[in-house]
């Protein structure tokens, strides 16, 4: 009889085993989706090396964040590098080896010349590639098989000619290139353009041999002789072969000002030169007041960029360039457009990939990557459309770096490219007066760059129920432009509340207020209160942000960015922040609270209404202000809350339990719950302490549901020992209460491995 009750349960356990077998199966069998990914690492030189190995980290740190999460629909991202050692016949031998393996598209090549002669064997066998730093035009132009996530040497040539000729005003520049195709290729445009702005190309030099560049180094050594002027040197050689005649350059005593495109730009080129002597008595000796275009600049990079730029320290313990982030944007772009076509009804490329039939998946994903919607990435910005053009182009402007201290940090003035001509007020004024200039067929408004440093000197009074905080810290702007005036900012996050008739914070008198070279500099203290919109959902186990945000008052973000003074602050780091706040004692009146993170940022506040301009009406355009951001991550001390709030629950439920093991006929029903009622009155009052807006179930509550639920179950069993069921029956009376013994801790383990599983 006993086993034909437990047939069925057997039956049951069998058949739930067998399920979740055939789902595991089904799941860890799916082909996983391979992708491959071709850089230069060996056979080059160090600087190719580094921009080679930052392809790789930069798309492994995406991988690695997808196959975390799960990958896509269950199937994890395999990434396979090839190594074409920067070389056309190694990268045309490797496009034939992944034509025949099982990758889905390519991420890659480095270089223009590689992905052109690679491009030719992907469009014949059908496989998507996309390159996040080759720029040469031919790359995309006929070929509908490749995309690139980055600007192309049409633009930065254009904008190389212009930016030198309208906005350094300067009349003459000197041309160095190579032989290879991207170098001929951006110094061709450049020397059009700049010829057809009215300009002078003085000296046009190739650099294929080291002869060459001695024969560089001699005819500028002679002009400065001479007291003649070269103008600015344009380099549009690849930065392996610039970086050797730049060093040259500069232990010559050659100081002229230098232009470069996207291959001066990455980090590469100054770690080139870290442990040089020179260097270490003269940081960035070599590169100070170097000009080049980049697709991203950290320093004004909004909040995407600046987490992937605190990952990639995090992960690699080195600082990324724009070829590691364009590495990431490129691996970004396209496990999206593979996302977005698994998730097709019909599901053909999920098919196609189990059925291994490669022709017909690349397909699919070639035309996700086409018709793919704007996702953000790491170089977005406001000039940005995240789409791929007619020929396989993200529209994107390039901003001017200048390295400063060896690292690249923005020009002060930018150039936003206008999408929209209807939106501008007196075109022809504007560009008269040089706030608008023409960039080839397109223009473009100049956008001035305001260098913005926060120094926190004490954090103080956090108020959870007014979700307010106060902040003492200093301000400075550092800037070019005397009508520009930085300082003239909204706080929108200031805690009017705490201030008499709720006027609008304003900055006091500048502390300082001096000239520093071409630039001009403000200091400003500051001390009030500020307010965000604190969320206890995880309660007492959350986390807050304390923040300061600021906006200028009048002036758009195509006017004004708010760029984030990484050298005039030093410490950007959470580890070199948290070091200096223990010094200056910044955090010692707050003792419930830890430091997760302090992040500075700038991003964009969008006003959603048109305020009454007609000009915005039915348009997608919005009013946009750049806003900067100081922003410091907190966690609740769980110890301390757990001593001072928790340790009274822990006493209820123990003494709850120990209830339990007095004799039956001195455990009554009055003072189980009278125990509940206790913790119902402290539950309340701890509610108490949150805002008033506080609706939802925090985590709190659920220890206190729980511990309601073990008040509940011993209520019931006691009240069950005095009914008339049990009577005096000391047999059953005692097993009640060995049930009850076991059960309640039982259910409290359960119970608390469950949280402790969903917070910890």
């Amino acid at each position: 009889m006993k086993f034909q009750k437990i047939v069925p349960w057997l039956m049951l356990a069998l058949l739930t085993l067998a399920t979740v077998l055939v789902l595991s199966h089904y799941r860890f069998n799916q082909e996983n989706i391979e992708i491959a990914l071709v850089a230069p690492l060996t056979d080059v030189g160090p600087t190719i090396s580094i921009g080679g190995n930052s392809m790789i980290r930069g798309a492994q740190l995406y991988v690695e964040q997808i196959n975390e999460a799960g990958g896509i629909k269950g199937r994890k991202i395999k990434l396979r590098v090839y190594d074409d050692k920067n070389d056309v016949k190694t990268a045309t031998e490797i496009a034939h080896q992944i034509v025949e393996s099982q990758a889905l598209a390519v991420i890659g090549h480095y270089s223009s010349g590689n992905s052109l002669a690679a491009g030719k064997i992907y469009q014949a066998y059908g496989i998507p590639a996309i390159t996040g730093s080759a720029t040469a035009d031919e790359v995309t132009k006929w070929n509908q098989w490749y995309f690139r996530s980055t600007f192309s040497n049409s633009d930065q040539g254009l904008f190389i000619a212009n930016y030198v000729k309208k906005i350094l005003d300067q009349p003459q520049i000197t041309i160095i290139d190579s032989s290879d195709i991207y170098s001929a290729d951006l110094a061709e445009i450049v020397a059009r353009e700049f010829t057809n702005l009215g300009g002078e190309v003085v000296n046009k030099w190739g650099l294929k041999t080291a002869q060459d560049r001695d024969l560089i180094i001699q005819n500028l050594v002679a002009i400065k002789q001479q007291n003649q002027d070269p103008g600015v040197i344009v380099i549009t050689a690849h930065r392996q072969e610039a970086a050797i005649l730049i060093a040259k350059m500069r232990l010559y005593g050659l100081d002229y000002p230098i232009f470069g495109g996207d291959s001066l730009s990455d980090i590469s080129l100054a770690q080139k030169f870290v442990d040089t002597p020179e260097n270490r008595d003269d940081p960035g000796f070599f590169t100070n007041n170097i000009y080049a275009l980049t697709p991203i600049i950290f320093d004004i990079s909004e909040q995407t960029g600046q987490d992937f730029r605190g990952l990639y320290k995090q992960r690699f313990d080195t600082r990324p360039g724009w070829i590691a982030a364009a590495s990431y944007d490129a691996a970004k772009i396209l496990i999206t457009a593979i996302a977005e076509s698994l998730q097709d009804k019909e599901k053909p490329l999920a098919k196609a990939i189990d059925q291994h039939t490669y022709h017909q998946s690349r397909y699919l994903v070639k035309e996700s990557l086409a018709n793919l919607q704007p996702i953000d990435t790491t170089i977005a910005n406001s000039s940005q459309e995240n789409h791929f053009d007619s020929k396989g182009n993200i529209l994107v402007s390039p901003l001017v770096g200048v390295f400063n201290y060896d690292s690249l940090t923005s020009a002060y003035i930018q150039l936003h490219r206008i999408l929209n001509l209807k939106l501008v007020n007196n075109l022809a004024q504007q560009i008269e007066q040089g706030s608008i200039i023409q960039v080839g067929s397109e223009y473009m408004l100049l956008t001035h760059v305001v260098y913005t440093g926060v120094d926190i000197n004490q954090v103080s009074s956090i108020d959870e129920k007014s979700s307010s905080y106060l902040l003492d810290f200093y301000l400075w702007f550092r800037y070019q432009g005397e009508d520009l005036h930085p300082e003239d900012i909204e706080f929108s996050n200031y805690n009017a509340e705490a201030m008499d008739s709720g006027e609008t914070l304003t900055l006091d008198e500048p502390l300082e207020e001096k000239r520093l070279g071409k630039s001009d500099y403000k200091l400003f203290r500051m001390k009030a209160s500020f307010k965000e919109q604190f969320k206890f959902q995880d309660y007492p186990f959350d986390n807050q942000t304390l923040a300061v945000r600021f906006r200028h008052r009048h002036l758009t973000k195509v006017r004004l960015l708010y760029a984030v003074d990484n050298i005039g602050m030093e410490a950007v780091t959470t580890p070199e922040i948290l070091a200096k706040w223990e010094q200056g004692q910044v955090f010692d009146e707050i003792s419930d609270w830890i430091v997760r993170k302090v992040s500075f940022y700038p991003d964009t506040l969008i006003n959603q209404s048109t305020l009454g301009d007609r000009r915005f009406v039915n348009t997608d355009a919005k009013i946009k202000y750049s806003r900067f951001n100081a922003a410091i991550n907190i966690t609740r001390n769980t110890v301390s809350f757990t001593i001072k709030e928790l340790l009274p629950l822990l006493f209820f439920v123990v003494v709850s339990y120990l209830v339990l093991f007095l004799p039956f006929e001195n455990i009554s029903i009055d003072a189980v719950s009278g125990i509940l009622l206790a913790v119902v009155f402290y539950h309340l009052s701890l509610i108490e302490k949150l805002p008033d807006g506080v609706g939802y179930v925090v985590t709190l509550d659920y220890a206190f549901y729980l511990t309601y639920g073990l008040l509940g179950l011993e209520l019931l069993l006691v009240t069950i020992g005095h009914s008339k069921f049990f009577g005096q029956e000391t047999t059953k009376i005692k097993q009640l209460m060995i049930f009850s013994r076991v059960a309640f801790p039982t259910c409290l383990a359960m119970s608390v491995a469950i949280l402790f599983w969903k917070y910890f």
